[in-house]
């Protein structure tokens, strides 16, 4: 498939959301870049949520809806999802999340001043149920800080990444597992061997909190380290990637933000 340059493929799994899905798609609607590609796949919800997706596809320029059979995972709608992207440019976004209108113009604009940046985060804000600000995000900015502290979840929000996929060989961006944070881990080790990552200094992303997410499988605490530990044994050897094992366990030991 040919990429098309300066659109921007939003890749949206659904399962279940439609509490918070309306507002998730009116955000993207608002969005001051226009030339968006959304793909929002139905992951054989149970709820309104197909619903809302079929009233939207009415209004939103550039949305396609597509429903599975069953219902697979995140892994497997993600990968859907990149069969029908054909941005240059690709997002992977929560339906339970909001973001600024703003944001994907500012980290577009981002991209071409730093054409060697393969990926591009923002800063986020926690919400509740209403809306209400909870807590704000203090991610690293530059490469190395994020390079050094992937696996842990704490120097970037794999929901507010944008990719550069003209720096990247064909069918890179493929997920493997369903566990999150680690199924996005899995993918942007492999990322930093074509480029460089970034965080704006700016709040652009909200992230729905204090809620179970539908067909979102989490590992407990201990199980998300000994697998981050393993992930960064194999990564070594297949990846070459080698952060310094202190950067690396150190935050383990704090508190997480997301």
């Amino acid at each position: 498939m040919n990429l098309k340059p300066n659109i921007i493929s939003v890749v949206l799994p659904v399962y279940n959301s439609g509490r918070f899905l309306t507002e998730c798609l009116e955000s993207l609607d608002r969005q001051s870049f226009r030339d968006l590609q959304i793909i929002a796949i139905d992951d054989f919800s149970k709820d309104d949520s197909f619903s809302i997706l079929k009233k939207f596809s009415r209004k939103i320029k550039g949305l396609k809806i597509y429903k599975n059979k069953k219902h697979y995972g995140l892994g497997v709608c993600y990968n859907r999802g990149m069969k029908q992207a054909k941005g240059q440019f690709v997002i992977f976004m929560s339906p339970l999340d909001m973001i600024k209108a703003a944001a994907f113009k500012k980290q577009l604009s981002f991209l071409h001043k730093n054409p060697k940046t393969v990926a591009i985060g923002t800063q986020y804000a926690k919400i509740n149920e209403k809306g209400k600000i909870i807590m704000r995000s203090t991610l690293p900015q530059e490469s190395g800080f994020i390079y050094n502290q992937l696996l842990t979840a704490k120097s970037i929000h794999p929901e507010s990444v944008i990719i550069n996929r003209h720096l990247l060989p064909k069918d890179l961006l493929y997920f493997k597992s369903n566990k999150y944070p680690l199924l996005f881990n899995e993918v942007f080790i492999k990322l930093f061997q074509y480029g460089l990552f970034a965080n704006l200094n700016e709040c652009l992303y909200f992230k729905r909190t204090g809620l179970r997410r539908p067909g979102r499988k989490l590992s407990s605490s201990t199980n998300i380290v000994v697998s981050a530990i393993k992930l960064w044994l194999t990564s070594r050897s297949n990846h070459d990637y080698r952060p310094s094992f202190r950067t690396f366990i150190y935050p383990f030991l704090k508190p997480t933000l997301n």
